[in-house]
């Protein structure tokens, strides 16, 4: 099973799916030596296709197993499982207990966690192979941690699209001035590397967000992109400044990376310069995944090496930089980040150093882990959420400098297909949905006496404040002219204090916090004003002298008494209450439009009405006497045939009272009302 893992780690880490040319029909022996020549040339799918011949021919269990390892090492997983379960569920004599690891692991790959696990302690109990059987116990663990994952509601990712995407690898996604940097092939077509005349290899490109998707990408320049290298693990630094990458060969049978060393580039006015070999961390070793980060207050580089010395296959260091290009002796990272495992495509910001591992217990192959940094050492990396990880190979994981979005590379299943559903890797931008709080605030009036509720008051202004730390800050201000409803947009996890005003009325205030709040959602708050009242005016009434109730108004052509005249008719009820032999008269008055007579029967009407109103609080008949002037006693110049505005005529239009007999002069005191417009 050494070549299984070889070739999973080029087919991970390194990006390139590769396959010769279509063969001829040839004998069950010359397919077996076509198939093991092109196994070692690198050509695992032809390689497959010539297996699958042979065995088809001969029903060789030996070849069964090859075709179930190459299966699992081009990442097509379906088929993978099935192909190891014909072989070990028929293996009564247990000649194949080894290949239940790999069994297990492809249908963990599948998302079968149970079934995985099962398979994994069978192993643990029957394995002869030290090292997979403390790789089952790790996976058997992450099968257990993958059963009680939940994707977290507020995380929402997305392909990138058939774009930006191609059915080929992508890979180290880097975002950067409004440019997406990534490795691409950009193939529709599975490569072969033999091929003479084939534009094959890995490039730099760059691809810009046109509406909701990432448009087709467009290759950097030959200052980047070199001919006869693969191009790979591209990371702009975080001022945009700097682009790091690797320049890689692989090794002549085509199955591992026989150079990968790394390389700069600087941002200048005409674009990105030539690229050169950075200083201090190349060597005789590979050199991979570059990216800029901060340590102990100074500017490093971070980077993956299978450098000697190491704590077992790729493990990231870090490099203090000296000057753009120039960096210290490499450090290794230690024993908290790394594993004898895989490490892979370091991502750092604000403290925090993200990165893939499959020498962890993972939801999958390689999981995105996260570690703090606290000035001195790094805390136990932790697994991100599911959907994050998957049950395949997540990777490249990166973060804008918010937090709230960023991209990852995954095989998961997504619009592109090369060969299988598994085999290849796109690309994924991912976003923390914001938690969008909306005030949805209303002003009302305090009800009046004879009103049942509140009545909606326009014309406030609503001021909200930020008041989660001792300073209050204005958050924003509205008035409605129109209506009683405002709406503000709020954080969460913040306090609040919002004030109603109007004129003329007390303010009212409400509080309120968006603490806890995890989903968008809207906060309803209503505020009530009640009417300023000013200190009573005393004034003394002498009989025949009229005095104006301003509130008792009527519907155009109506005479019924409305809410808002009740309180001014029950002001006038208390008076003849307290002054027992007083009679008055109760009149009512229109403007000159409309015909006399008319006029004259309607404001009679309404005389009658709002006297009626009172004798129904128990007040004598002989102590009220209803008349209507109509249009006869105008408060003003407009008579009959005078232009006159709205609020002149409004004058005009009036019901009063004057003493007619009992006392000559009575003392009443009246508070100043502030009424809706006339109508």
């Amino acid at each position: 099973m050494k070549k299984i893992s070889i070739l999973f780690t080029l087919t991970v880490l390194s990006g390139w799916m590769l396959q010769a040319q279509p063969i001829n029909r040839s004998t069950p022996e010359t397919n077996l030596k076509s198939a093991k020549e092109a196994e070692e040339n690198g050509n695992p799918y032809e390689a497959l296709d010539l297996y699958e011949k042979v065995y088809e021919a001969g029903k060789d269990k030996a070849i069964a197993v090859k075709i179930a390892e190459l299966e699992y090492t081009l990442r097509d997983y379906e088929k993978a499982e099935r192909a190891f379960s014909r072989i070990v569920t028929r293996d009564r004599k247990q000649e194949y207990t080894e290949l239940k690891y790999w069994y297990a692991m492809s249908m963990k790959h599948n998302g079968k966690y149970a079934e995985a696990a099962d398979m994994f302690k069978q192993y643990i109990d029957a394995g002869q192979d030290p090292a997979l059987v403390q790789a089952s116990k790790r996976e058997l663990a992450g099968c257990e941690i993958a059963k009680k994952a939940k994707q977290p509601d507020n995380l929402l990712l997305a392909n990138l699209g058939k774009k930006a995407n191609s059915p080929q690898t992508e890979a180290s996604p880097s975002y950067s001035g409004g440019e997406l940097y990534y490795t691409s092939m950009q193939s529709k077509e599975v490569i072969s590397p033999d091929g003479k005349n084939e534009d094959w290899y890995m490039k730099v490109y760059s691809s810009a967000k046109g509406g909701k998707e990432y448009g087709a990408p467009t290759v950097l320049g030959t200052q980047i992109n070199r001919e006869g290298w693969q191009q790979g693990n591209v990371s702009v630094s975080p001022d945009g400044k700097t682009m790091y990458f690797t320049r890689a060969l692989l090794a002549e049978e085509g199955q591992s990376l026989a150079e990968s060393k790394i390389y700069y580039s600087v941002k200048g006015s005409d674009g990105w310069s030539g690229a050169n070999e950075v200083s201090g961390v190349n060597g005789d070793y590979i050199a991979k995944h570059p990216c800029e980060g901060e340590l102990f207050g100074e500017k490093v580089l971070f980077f993956v090496a299978n450098m000697p010395g190491g704590k077992g296959g790729y493990d990231i260091y870090y490099a203090s930089k000296k000057t753009e290009g120039v960096f210290g002796l490499p450090v290794n990272l230690g024993d908290v980040i790394n594993t004898v495992n895989e490490e892979s495509s370091p991502f750092y910001r604000d403290g925090k150093l993200y990165f893939s591992s499959n020498g962890r217990p993972t939801l999958g192959g390689l999981d995105v882990f996260e570690s703090q940094w606290n000035g001195s050492v790094w805390s136990e990396p932790k697994g991100m959420p599911l959907g994050v990880n998957s049950s395949v190979d997540d990777m490249y994981y990166t973060q804008t400098p918010d937090g709230m979005s960023g991209y990852l590379v995954s095989n998961r299943p997504g619009p592109n297909n090369l060969k299988s559903k598994t085999c290849c890797d796109d690309i994924y931008s991912w976003e923390i949905e914001r938690v969008k709080v909306n005030l949805l605030a209303k002003t009302f009036r305090f009800k009046r006496k004879g009103e049942k509720e509140n009545q909606p008051l326009t014309g406030c202004s609503v001021q909200v404040f930020d008041v989660t730390d001792k300073n209050p800050a204005n958050v924003d201000s509205k008035t409605n002219t129109a209506a009683n409803d405002f709406t503000f947009e709020l954080l969460p996890e913040k306090s609040y204090m919002a004030i109603a005003t109007r004129d003329g009325y007390k303010p009212d205030t409400v509080s309120f916090n968006t603490v806890g709040v995890k989903k968008s959602r809207d906060v309803e708050k209503t505020m009530t004003l009640r009417v300023v009242r000013k200190e009573p005016e005393t004034r003394i009434v002498k009989t025949n002298e009229p005095i104006r109730l301003d509130n008792i108004l009527y519907d155009y052509d109506k005479w019924d008494i409305r809410q808002d005249a009740e309180p001014d008719l029950q002001y006038l009820t208390d008076l003849l209450k307290k002054y027992p032999d007083m009679k008055i008269e109760l009149s009512s008055h229109t403007d000159s439009r409309g015909q006399d007579a008319y006029n004259e029967s309607l404001s009679q009407k309404r005389a009658e009405s709002a006297r009626t109103w009172i004798l129904a609080k128990g007040i004598a008949a002989d102590r009220i006497v209803a008349k209507g002037y109509g249009e006869k006693q105008p408060q003003n110049g407009c008579t009959n045939g005078v232009e006159c505005t709205e609020e002149q005529h409004q004058l005009n239009r009036r019901t009063e009272f004057k003493i007619i007999s009992g006392p000559t002069s009575i003392t009443i005191e009246r508070e100043e009302k502030v009424m809706p417009g006339g109508n």
